[in-house]
């Protein structure tokens, strides 16, 4: 052999242990609410991730020999399940972060309890009081601050609204600090607030506050609550002879097939603010759009979008550690900057505060799909 060619040999054989050691399998947990009353973002969040998990790791987007883990579980919308889980998975040391729970009901202790045990956790809600937990709670989707000026910016500037009615739930924190944010918009807007009606997160009968706006006078209506109670709102709106021409609001909890299920022809017209444009709006998105097509079966949704992005916002931060541990892990999420993401208008970014920004879209229900509501 050799000389040149015994050295080259004995120094790769003398690299392997350092090769080896730069070679890691990131573990996570993606936590959401595969049952429960928000399955239905729970579960739509969980397959978009499944398909950012199945390309990070056949992209090797980790760094060549690094692995993504994941671990799903449900959280089931229960607290004492969350925090169960949160516990037993902070106790294992192999995992970095968990990506849940999904609903702000749960959300807070859950973000509470990953403070207590000292692991990233990134809550799919978007209450901001999951952050003042403690530097360990993130959340994924952006707060009412930044989302209701879009729609508060449509239905004053672009629609002419005057006067507006809000029909809200009064028990679940995420509807009701929406609820209060776009009250809060309009009425500097100089729009009139005619009155402001709570109902309660699981009633099904709303043909008494129904029959009160639809015989008031308004030229808006803003309802904050779920896909399927949201639908359920505005069909008996339309049942009790709302105005056809009075346009219906809503946020993005609206952004998913179980609004149109739901709802049927009697949604039509509603307008309310999405982070995913469906089809997608540039390469990036509409291929996000095929391949989540293609794995699953069915079109994309807002949540599968919000799901997918979360993940590559994680497999961000991980790439970009140090070292693999917590503490790195927390430090990366709050400094993510400018990843590209296909909900939104496409980057998403932490500000100082640890509030996400990643922009938002106006839908409207027209021949039961949703599309961009028109300018």
């Amino acid at each position: 052999m050799k000389l040149s060619n015994l050295f080259a040999t004995c120094t790769a054989m003398a690299l392997l242990p350092a090769m080896a050691a730069q070679s890691d399998e990131y573990h996570v947990v993606v936590l959401q609410a595969l049952t429960g009353p928000a399955a239905f973002i729970g579960t739509a969040v969980a397959d978009g991730m499944r398909l950012a998990e199945q390309q990070i790791n056949e992209q090797g987007l980790l760094g060549e020999g690094n692995t993504l883990k994941v671990t799903y579980a449900d959280d089931a919308t229960d607290r004492t399940q969350t925090m169960s889980l949160i516990a037993r998975y902070a106790n294992d040391p192999s995992i970095l972060g968990i990506l849940g729970p999904t609903s702000g009901a749960v959300a807070i202790a859950g973000a509470s309890s990953g403070n207590q045990y000292k692991v990233p956790v990134v809550t799919t809600t978007n209450t901001p009081e999951v952050l003042d937990q403690g530097p360990w709670s993130f959340i994924l989707t952006q707060p009412p601050e930044i989302t209701i000026p879009y729609l508060v910016d449509y239905a004053a500037d672009v629609k002419g609204v005057k006067e507006c009615a809000i029909i809200g739930i009064r028990d679940i924190e995420a509807y009701v600090a929406l609820q209060k944010q776009f009250e809060k918009l309009m009425t500097d807007k100089g729009v009139r607030i005619t009155t402001v009606e709570q109902v309660g997160g699981t009633d099904s009968d709303f043909s008494s506050v129904a029959t009160k706006i639809a015989t008031s006078q308004q030229d808006c209506v803003f309802v904050s609550a779920s896909a399927s109670q949201g639908a359920n709102i505005i069909v008996q709106l339309r049942q009790a002879g709302l105005d056809p021409a009075t346009p219906v609001f809503g946020h993005n909890a609206f952004a998913s097939p179980e609004f149109l299920n739901r709802g049927g022809a009697g949604v039509e017209g509603v307008t309310f603010i999405a982070d995913w444009v469906p089809g997608g709006y540039d390469d990036f998105t509409r291929a996000f759009a095929t391949e989540f097509s293609e794995k699953f079966g069915h079109e994309a949704d807002n949540w599968n979008a919000v799901g997918y992005g979360g993940m590559l916002v994680m497999a961000n931060a991980l790439k970009s550690m140090p070292e693999p541990t917590r503490e790195a892990l927390r430090d990366q999420l709050g400094k993510t900057s400018e990843v590209r993401v296909a909900a939104g208008q496409g980057s998403y970014s932490v500000d100082e505060k640890r509030y996400p920004h990643v922009g938002m879209n106006v839908l409207t229900v027209q021949d039961g799909a949703f599309v961009q509501a028109p300018r």
